[in-house]
């Protein structure tokens, strides 16, 4: 029997196949890249070295799960997605209050003015007129309260807060244990990119600064390359989308909703409680030192009274004399359900109705403890300048090495490139730096044929913007002897922006 007709069959049957799934694919992506501004989030992140990873200064942060939102917002120039904080003056003569937090004060999920923090504001200057009430945000995701320390000693402290607000999440618990947090990020627990804590032999506990080596370097394990499939679906979703919004909708199917801690708790979970109580002492401690009231703001996340994540942050908080503003019950009061209306339906973060009911529940606190802004305490000198600022008065005081668009100082082991006045668009391209040693035997092999070591660079891990206009990038050197240093900044698209060469040992003093 001729199976031929058969054969042409089942071909035209594929072939109307192909072309149905090209014709749906080229109307969903022709749909999906009208209805989305954009494809893929994109968050400039810098490395603070007392501070850890925060956002890159003056940059634009884009955001989107794919599905419900896609927000394009600046930082402003501490490294924050937030208004340009209020002037110094402005802040401690108001009833300033700072919130601190991970993701939830970050809150990339929604416009700036739709942040929980804008909205109290907002709320306060019709409801609370005489009070005065200015707001700044300081959050950076994957963080807890013993990471978020670092927020307060050099940012939000400056500002005089009368209230300072810790936004709690139920995953803080695991981001305070350095082993938990550790073993979630597959780093050494001895090598945080945060401030972290770590407990001596006789129990007591003690704040350390971020490791300061390279990222690769806190890896607990080489991390594989992944898979061909993995590589050509992040290929996919990067350009295509429709590919990015059928990536979101699995992503969103494979999502569950997290549960409350278990009871009884291992060994290690306790420990997590532990390092939490140190965390809300040392906020307790800089609140009461520089005359601050402290709050905590508990999310949606940790249920309410009776729920084991809340009664287990409140029985740390309470007997500190921290009370705990219940988000839940606060939304429970307005007919709402927690979880369902505070959040999207794919991001477990809080929807604009979250942000203004979680303005709502502080403004309530507020208006029962108007004292925190009427008689508190003011220290009766001002607090020390942050340590960026500080390291940029005590470099500038030396004589440059040489002067540019920047001014360059070189020390002992550090090249420093100081600006006034500045912005993020003067940092914004690639700064090179090209050392020449003495002997070139002391390069490393790879450099000897040109002479010079290539130690160019990036500001987002070497850049601090000040409060009043003020850039700074730091640079390492090796520790051969080096006869001089060629550097400058380029653009792939200009070359060369500005170039200078000096020798090393031409200027003494400016930075040791």
């Amino acid at each position: 029997m001729d199976g031929r007709p058969a054969l042409r069959l089942a071909g035209w049957n594929a072939l109307f196949l192909v072309a149905g799934l090209a014709l749906i694919g080229v109307v969903g992506e022709t749909y999906f890249r009208l209805r989305t501004p954009f494809v893929g989030s994109d968050i400039p992140y810098a490395w603070f070295p007392t501070v850890g990873r925060i956002f890159a200064p003056g940059a634009e942060v884009r955001h989107t799960n794919g599905l419900e939102f896609w927000t394009i917002s600046r930082t402003n120039s501490l490294g924050f997605p937030d208004r340009e904080p209020a002037g110094l003056e402005r802040a401690a003569a108001s009833c300033h209050i700072a919130m601190i937090g991970d993701s939830y004060v970050e809150a990339l999920q929604v416009p700036i003015a739709d942040k929980f923090h804008v909205r109290l504001e907002e709320l306060a200057a019709r409801e609370l007129r005489l009070l005065d009430v200015t707001t700044s945000a300081f959050g950076v995701s994957d963080t807890g309260q013993i990471n978020q320390l670092a927020y307060y000693d050099e940012f939000a402290r400056y500002l005089r807060p009368a209230l300072l607000v810790l936004v709690f999440v139920q995953n803080d618990f695991v981001n305070n244990s350095p082993i938990l947090d550790g073993l979630r990020r597959g780093v050494d627990p001895d090598r945080h990119k945060f401030v972290s804590a770590t407990r001596g032999a006789g129990g007591t506990m003690a704040l350390r600064p971020p490791y300061p080596g390279e990222p690769g370097e806190s890896q607990i394990a080489a991390t594989p390359p992944p898979p061909w499939h993995a590589r050509a679906t992040d290929y996919l979703t990067g350009m295509s989308a429709f590919a990015n919004w059928l990536a979101a909708k699995r992503r969103a199917f494979a999502s569950t909703t997290p549960g409350y801690i278990d009871d009884p708790l291992s060994p290690v979970y306790e420990d997590a409680l532990d390092f939490t109580a140190f965390a809300f002492d040392q906020f307790g401690e800089r609140a009461d030192r520089d005359g601050a009231a402290l709050v905590i703001l508990s999310t949606h996340t940790m249920g309410t009274r009776g729920d084991l994540a809340f009664d287990r942050m409140a029985a740390l908080a309470e007997p500190r004399g921290i009370p705990v503003i219940d988000f839940n019950d606060y939304v429970r009061r307005q007919g709402a359900v927690p979880w369902k209306d505070v959040t999207w339906a794919h991001d477990g973060h809080w929807n604009a109705a979250g942000h203004q009911w979680a303005a709502e529940a502080l403004l309530e606190y507020l208006k029962r403890n108007q004292a925190i802004c009427t008689t508190r305490k003011r220290p009766t000198t001002p607090p020390p300048p942050p340590s960026w600022l500080t390291d940029y008065e005590s470099i500038a005081s030396g004589e440059p090495a040489a002067r540019s668009v920047f001014d360059i100082y070189a020390g002992e082991n550090t090249v420093a490139y100081l600006k006034s006045p500045c912005s993020a668009a003067d940092v914004q391209a690639r700064f090179f730096l090209h050392v020449f040693p003495e002997d070139v035997e002391d390069l490393p092999a790879g450099r000897r044929r040109y002479g010079f070591d290539n130690l160019d660079f990036h500001y987002g891990g070497n850049v601090a913007l000040a409060y009043s206009g003020k850039c700074i990038a730091k640079r390492s050197l090796p520790d051969y002897p080096i006869a001089h240093i060629r550097t400058g900044q380029f653009t792939p698209d200009e070359g060369q922006i500005w170039r200078v060469e000096f020798p090393v040992g031409a200027v003494e003093g400016g930075q040791g």
